[in-house]
């Protein structure tokens, strides 16, 4: 293609070309639509999130016996420690 012979666009494909102008003023979102977006990607995120296994479920209930335990121990030796009245 030449470019001294070519066509010459003419202002109604340059009018389409461009970007319209806005006439009104955009309404924002309320706060109810932003709560329910939240919400949405709230729950999107629970819904995907992996399940826990049995073996990982009994591992945490041993911890947290253990530690139990441990704490009750270290109350237990307090308690005898402490001086007498």
């Amino acid at each position: 293609m030449r470019t001294l012979t070519a066509p010459q666009r003419t202002t109604a494909v340059i009018a389409a070309l461009q970007h319209p102008t806005p006439t009104r003023i955009t309404a924002r979102q309320t706060f109810i639509d932003r709560l329910a977006l939240r919400l949405a990607l709230a729950l999107l995120l629970w819904s995907t999130r992996p399940g826990t296994d049995r073996e990982e479920i009994d591992a945490r209930r041993r911890e947290r016996l253990a530690r139990d335990a441990r704490e009750a121990e270290w109350d237990r030796r307090r308690a005898l420690l402490v001086p007498r009245r």
